[in-house]
Protein backbone atom coordinates (compact mmCIF):
# COMPACT_ATOMS: atom_id res chain seq x y z
CA UNK A 1 0.00 0.00 0.00
CA UNK A 2 1.45 3.37 -1.01
CA UNK A 3 -1.12 5.52 0.86
CA UNK A 4 0.46 5.34 4.36
CA UNK A 5 3.89 6.13 2.93
CA UNK A 6 2.58 9.16 1.04
CA UNK A 7 0.53 10.58 3.92
CA UNK A 8 3.34 12.84 5.24
CA UNK A 9 3.81 14.22 1.68
CA UNK A 10 0.11 14.99 1.42
CA UNK A 11 -0.03 16.75 4.79
CA UNK A 12 3.02 18.80 3.85
CA UNK A 13 1.54 19.66 0.45
CA UNK A 14 -1.53 21.11 2.10
CA UNK A 15 0.67 23.84 3.62
CA UNK A 16 3.55 24.09 1.11
CA UNK A 17 3.02 24.67 -2.66
CA UNK A 18 6.60 23.52 -3.48
CA UNK A 19 6.00 20.23 -1.73
CA UNK A 20 2.73 19.86 -3.63
CA UNK A 21 4.64 20.12 -6.94
CA UNK A 22 6.89 17.25 -5.94
CA UNK A 23 4.01 15.00 -4.90
CA UNK A 24 3.87 11.80 -7.00
CA UNK A 25 0.77 11.40 -9.16
CA UNK A 26 -1.99 9.32 -7.57
CA UNK A 27 -5.43 8.33 -8.86
CA UNK A 28 -8.15 10.69 -7.59
CA UNK A 29 -9.89 7.97 -5.57
CA UNK A 30 -6.66 7.05 -3.79
CA UNK A 31 -6.02 10.71 -2.88
CA UNK A 32 -9.53 11.06 -1.45
CA UNK A 33 -8.95 7.97 0.66
CA UNK A 34 -5.80 9.50 2.12
CA UNK A 35 -7.15 13.00 2.89
CA UNK A 36 -8.82 13.44 6.32
CA UNK A 37 -12.66 13.19 6.09
CA UNK A 38 -14.99 15.80 7.65
CA UNK A 39 -17.20 14.30 10.35
CA UNK A 40 -21.01 14.90 9.99
CA UNK A 41 -22.53 17.26 12.51
CA UNK A 42 -24.51 15.66 15.32
CA UNK A 43 -28.28 16.07 14.88
CA UNK A 44 -29.84 18.87 16.93
CA UNK A 45 -32.19 17.81 19.69
CA UNK A 46 -35.86 18.56 19.04
CA UNK A 47 -37.25 21.36 21.25
CA UNK A 48 -39.35 20.34 24.21
CA UNK A 49 -42.62 21.90 25.31
CA UNK A 50 -40.88 23.30 28.38
CA UNK A 51 -38.23 25.00 26.23
CA UNK A 52 -40.82 26.44 23.84
CA UNK A 53 -42.87 27.85 26.71
CA UNK A 54 -39.75 29.38 28.26
CA UNK A 55 -38.90 31.07 24.96
CA UNK A 56 -42.46 32.39 24.73
CA UNK A 57 -42.30 33.86 28.23
CA UNK A 58 -39.08 35.66 27.32
CA UNK A 59 -40.39 36.97 23.98
CA UNK A 60 -43.98 37.94 24.87
CA UNK A 61 -43.29 41.63 25.42
CA UNK A 62 -46.04 43.61 27.18
CA UNK A 63 -44.91 46.80 25.44
CA UNK A 64 -44.42 45.56 21.87
CA UNK A 65 -47.43 44.28 19.92
CA UNK A 66 -45.34 43.02 17.02
CA UNK A 67 -43.19 41.01 19.43
CA UNK A 68 -46.32 39.46 20.97
CA UNK A 69 -47.59 38.47 17.52
CA UNK A 70 -44.23 36.88 16.72
CA UNK A 71 -44.07 35.06 20.06
CA UNK A 72 -47.53 33.53 19.56
CA UNK A 73 -46.74 32.51 15.99
CA UNK A 74 -43.40 30.94 16.96
CA UNK A 75 -44.88 28.96 19.83
CA UNK A 76 -47.85 27.87 17.77
CA UNK A 77 -45.85 26.77 14.74
CA UNK A 78 -43.07 25.07 16.70
CA UNK A 79 -45.44 23.27 19.06
CA UNK A 80 -47.07 21.43 16.16
CA UNK A 81 -43.80 19.49 15.80
CA UNK A 82 -44.06 18.18 19.37
CA UNK A 83 -45.07 14.53 19.88
CA UNK A 84 -48.61 15.58 20.83
CA UNK A 85 -48.84 18.14 18.01
CA UNK A 86 -49.12 21.03 20.46
CA UNK A 87 -52.39 19.70 21.80
CA UNK A 88 -51.71 20.07 25.52
CA UNK A 89 -53.81 22.20 27.83
CA UNK A 90 -50.75 24.28 28.76
CA UNK A 91 -49.92 25.21 25.16
CA UNK A 92 -53.55 26.14 24.44
CA UNK A 93 -53.82 28.30 27.55
CA UNK A 94 -50.54 30.01 26.72
CA UNK A 95 -51.59 30.80 23.15
CA UNK A 96 -54.90 32.09 24.49
CA UNK A 97 -53.05 34.91 26.28
CA UNK A 98 -53.32 36.80 23.01
CA UNK A 99 -57.11 36.53 22.72
CA UNK A 100 -57.88 39.51 24.95
CA UNK A 101 -54.92 41.64 23.85
CA UNK A 102 -55.47 45.34 23.23
CA UNK A 103 -53.95 44.91 19.75
CA UNK A 104 -56.22 43.21 17.21
CA UNK A 105 -53.21 41.78 15.39
CA UNK A 106 -52.24 39.86 18.53
CA UNK A 107 -55.77 38.54 18.89
CA UNK A 108 -55.73 37.48 15.25
CA UNK A 109 -52.49 35.54 15.73
CA UNK A 110 -53.98 33.70 18.70
CA UNK A 111 -57.20 32.86 16.82
CA UNK A 112 -55.20 31.46 13.89
CA UNK A 113 -53.14 29.23 16.19
CA UNK A 114 -56.13 27.98 18.19
CA UNK A 115 -58.33 27.28 15.16
CA UNK A 116 -57.33 23.61 15.01
CA UNK A 117 -55.30 20.93 16.74
CA UNK A 118 -55.45 22.37 20.26
CA UNK A 119 -56.82 21.17 23.61
CA UNK A 120 -60.58 21.03 23.03
CA UNK A 121 -61.89 22.15 26.43
CA UNK A 122 -59.44 25.05 26.62
CA UNK A 123 -60.18 26.34 23.12
CA UNK A 124 -63.96 26.28 23.55
CA UNK A 125 -63.76 28.09 26.88
CA UNK A 126 -61.18 30.68 25.83
CA UNK A 127 -62.58 31.43 22.36
CA UNK A 128 -66.13 31.77 23.67
CA UNK A 129 -65.06 34.37 26.23
CA UNK A 130 -62.86 36.19 23.70
CA UNK A 131 -65.68 36.48 21.17
CA UNK A 132 -67.96 38.00 23.80
CA UNK A 133 -65.29 40.56 24.65
CA UNK A 134 -64.54 41.40 21.01
CA UNK A 135 -68.23 41.88 20.24
CA UNK A 136 -68.45 44.29 23.17
CA UNK A 137 -65.37 46.20 21.99
CA UNK A 138 -66.81 46.60 18.49
CA UNK A 139 -70.20 47.64 19.87
CA UNK A 140 -68.64 50.40 21.98
CA UNK A 141 -67.07 52.02 18.93
CA UNK A 142 -69.93 51.81 16.45
CA UNK A 143 -71.29 55.31 16.93
CA UNK A 144 -67.95 57.07 17.37
CA UNK A 145 -67.11 59.32 14.40
CA UNK A 146 -63.30 59.19 14.53
CA UNK A 147 -61.33 57.25 11.91
CA UNK A 148 -59.59 55.02 14.44
CA UNK A 149 -62.92 53.78 15.80
CA UNK A 150 -64.29 53.13 12.31
CA UNK A 151 -61.20 51.12 11.42
CA UNK A 152 -61.46 49.14 14.65
CA UNK A 153 -65.08 48.28 13.84
CA UNK A 154 -64.17 47.05 10.37
CA UNK A 155 -61.11 45.06 11.41
CA UNK A 156 -62.70 43.80 14.62
CA UNK A 157 -65.76 42.59 12.74
CA UNK A 158 -63.61 40.59 10.35
CA UNK A 159 -61.66 39.11 13.24
CA UNK A 160 -64.93 38.24 14.99
CA UNK A 161 -65.96 36.32 11.88
CA UNK A 162 -62.72 34.33 11.93
CA UNK A 163 -63.04 33.65 15.65
CA UNK A 164 -66.59 32.38 15.23
CA UNK A 165 -65.48 30.09 12.40
CA UNK A 166 -62.59 28.80 14.55
CA UNK A 167 -64.96 27.98 17.41
CA UNK A 168 -67.40 26.25 15.05
CA UNK A 169 -64.48 24.14 13.82
CA UNK A 170 -64.63 22.40 17.21
CA UNK A 171 -67.86 20.49 16.67
CA UNK A 172 -69.15 20.27 20.22
CA UNK A 173 -72.41 21.10 21.99
CA UNK A 174 -70.52 23.70 24.03
CA UNK A 175 -69.54 25.49 20.81
CA UNK A 176 -73.20 25.51 19.80
CA UNK A 177 -74.15 26.99 23.16
CA UNK A 178 -71.51 29.74 23.01
CA UNK A 179 -72.28 30.79 19.43
CA UNK A 180 -76.05 30.67 19.89
CA UNK A 181 -75.69 32.90 22.95
CA UNK A 182 -73.81 35.45 20.85
CA UNK A 183 -76.40 35.30 18.06
CA UNK A 184 -79.30 35.81 20.46
CA UNK A 185 -77.53 38.84 21.96
CA UNK A 186 -77.75 40.77 18.69
CA UNK A 187 -80.41 43.46 18.67
CA UNK A 188 -82.11 45.53 16.00
CA UNK A 189 -80.09 48.27 14.36
CA UNK A 190 -80.91 51.78 15.45
CA UNK A 191 -81.21 55.12 13.77
CA UNK A 192 -78.21 56.56 15.64
CA UNK A 193 -75.83 54.28 13.70
CA UNK A 194 -75.64 51.34 16.06
CA UNK A 195 -75.69 48.65 13.38
CA UNK A 196 -73.80 45.86 15.10
CA UNK A 197 -76.07 43.24 13.55
CA UNK A 198 -75.20 44.37 10.06
CA UNK A 199 -71.49 43.89 10.76
CA UNK A 200 -71.55 40.45 12.36
CA UNK A 201 -74.85 38.61 11.88
CA UNK A 202 -73.88 37.02 8.55
CA UNK A 203 -70.64 35.29 9.58
CA UNK A 204 -71.98 34.55 13.06
CA UNK A 205 -75.01 32.80 11.56
CA UNK A 206 -72.72 30.89 9.20
CA UNK A 207 -70.71 29.61 12.18
CA UNK A 208 -73.86 28.62 14.08
CA UNK A 209 -75.34 26.87 11.06
CA UNK A 210 -72.07 25.07 10.32
CA UNK A 211 -72.71 23.09 13.49
CA UNK A 212 -76.11 22.17 12.10
CA UNK A 213 -77.96 20.96 15.18
CA UNK A 214 -81.67 21.47 15.82
CA UNK A 215 -80.96 24.17 18.43
CA UNK A 216 -78.42 25.95 16.21
CA UNK A 217 -80.73 26.19 13.21
CA UNK A 218 -83.71 27.13 15.36
CA UNK A 219 -81.74 29.99 16.93
CA UNK A 220 -80.75 31.36 13.50
CA UNK A 221 -84.33 31.20 12.26
CA UNK A 222 -85.71 32.87 15.39
CA UNK A 223 -83.20 35.67 14.88
CA UNK A 224 -84.96 36.59 11.62
CA UNK A 225 -87.79 38.00 13.77
CA UNK A 226 -85.35 40.57 15.18
CA UNK A 227 -85.09 42.29 11.81
CA UNK A 228 -88.74 42.21 10.77
CA UNK A 229 -89.72 45.31 8.83
CA UNK A 230 -88.71 47.04 5.66
CA UNK A 231 -86.78 49.90 7.28
CA UNK A 232 -83.32 50.52 5.88
CA UNK A 233 -81.78 49.99 9.30
CA UNK A 234 -82.89 46.33 9.37
CA UNK A 235 -82.88 45.34 5.73
CA UNK A 236 -79.17 44.60 5.25
CA UNK A 237 -78.96 42.54 8.45
CA UNK A 238 -82.11 40.65 7.46
CA UNK A 239 -80.69 39.90 4.02
CA UNK A 240 -77.33 38.71 5.37
CA UNK A 241 -79.02 36.38 7.83
CA UNK A 242 -81.30 35.07 5.08
CA UNK A 243 -78.31 34.33 2.84
CA UNK A 244 -76.62 32.31 5.57
CA UNK A 245 -79.81 30.33 6.14
CA UNK A 246 -80.36 29.80 2.42
CA UNK A 247 -76.83 28.43 1.96
CA UNK A 248 -77.41 26.03 4.85
CA UNK A 249 -80.75 24.90 3.44
CA UNK A 250 -79.20 24.10 0.06
CA UNK A 251 -76.43 22.10 1.73
CA UNK A 252 -79.05 20.32 3.82
CA UNK A 253 -80.98 19.40 0.67
CA UNK A 254 -84.07 21.52 1.34
CA UNK A 255 -85.05 24.42 -0.91
CA UNK A 256 -84.94 27.76 0.95
CA UNK A 257 -87.72 30.35 0.79
CA UNK A 258 -87.32 33.52 -1.25
CA UNK A 259 -86.25 36.72 0.46
CA UNK A 260 -89.22 39.01 1.11
CA UNK A 261 -90.84 41.23 3.72
CA UNK A 262 -92.30 38.05 5.24
CA UNK A 263 -89.02 36.13 5.26
CA UNK A 264 -89.25 35.41 8.98
CA UNK A 265 -92.65 33.74 8.58
CA UNK A 266 -91.35 31.75 5.61
CA UNK A 267 -88.32 30.49 7.52
CA UNK A 268 -90.39 29.43 10.51
CA UNK A 269 -92.61 27.44 8.14
CA UNK A 270 -89.50 25.86 6.62
CA UNK A 271 -88.27 24.86 10.06
CA UNK A 272 -91.55 23.21 11.01
CA UNK A 273 -91.22 21.00 7.96
CA UNK A 274 -87.47 20.27 8.10
CA UNK A 275 -86.51 20.70 11.75
CA UNK A 276 -87.16 17.11 12.77
CA UNK A 277 -84.50 15.95 10.32
CA UNK A 278 -81.75 17.86 12.12
CA UNK A 279 -79.46 16.17 14.67
CA UNK A 280 -80.35 16.92 18.29
CA UNK A 281 -76.81 16.94 19.61
CA UNK A 282 -73.13 16.78 18.70
CA UNK A 283 -71.95 15.54 22.08
CA UNK A 284 -68.52 16.39 23.47
CA UNK A 285 -65.59 16.48 21.10
CA UNK A 286 -62.74 14.25 22.27
CA UNK A 287 -60.05 15.02 19.69
CA UNK A 288 -59.42 18.46 18.14
CA UNK A 289 -59.94 19.11 14.43
CA UNK A 290 -56.84 18.39 12.37
CA UNK A 291 -57.26 21.22 9.85
CA UNK A 292 -58.34 24.87 10.02
CA UNK A 293 -61.79 26.09 8.99
CA UNK A 294 -62.25 27.28 5.39
CA UNK A 295 -60.59 30.64 4.75
CA UNK A 296 -63.66 32.68 3.97
CA UNK A 297 -62.82 35.94 5.70
CA UNK A 298 -59.01 36.09 5.44
CA UNK A 299 -58.27 37.50 8.87
CA UNK A 300 -58.94 41.20 9.31
CA UNK A 301 -58.49 42.14 5.65
CA UNK A 302 -61.48 43.48 3.81
CA UNK A 303 -62.28 45.63 0.80
CA UNK A 304 -63.20 48.51 3.06
CA UNK A 305 -61.44 49.37 6.30
CA UNK A 306 -63.52 52.40 7.25
CA UNK A 307 -66.25 50.67 9.23
CA UNK A 308 -68.92 51.01 6.56
CA UNK A 309 -71.67 48.43 6.32
CA UNK A 310 -71.17 45.37 4.12
CA UNK A 311 -72.49 45.60 0.59
CA UNK A 312 -75.70 43.88 -0.35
Amino acid sequence: MRAPILLPWLMLALHNPLAAAALPALPALQVLQVLPQEQPAAPRAAPTEKALLADFAADFSPSDGAARVAAISRLGDASRALPDGGGSRLVARTLAKGLLDEELEVRAAAVAQLAFGRHVDSVIEELGAALEDLLSQVDRRLTRPDKESRQYVARGSRLFADGAAALANYRDDRSVEALVKLLRSLDRNTEDGNNLSTHVVGPLAEAVLALGTHDAVEAAIKQTQTYVGTGAYQQVASLLLHRALAAFAVTFGQAPPEFSDNVSVAWNKWFREAGDKLPKSLGRLKEPPTSPPPERHKGMRSRSDDGSAPRQ
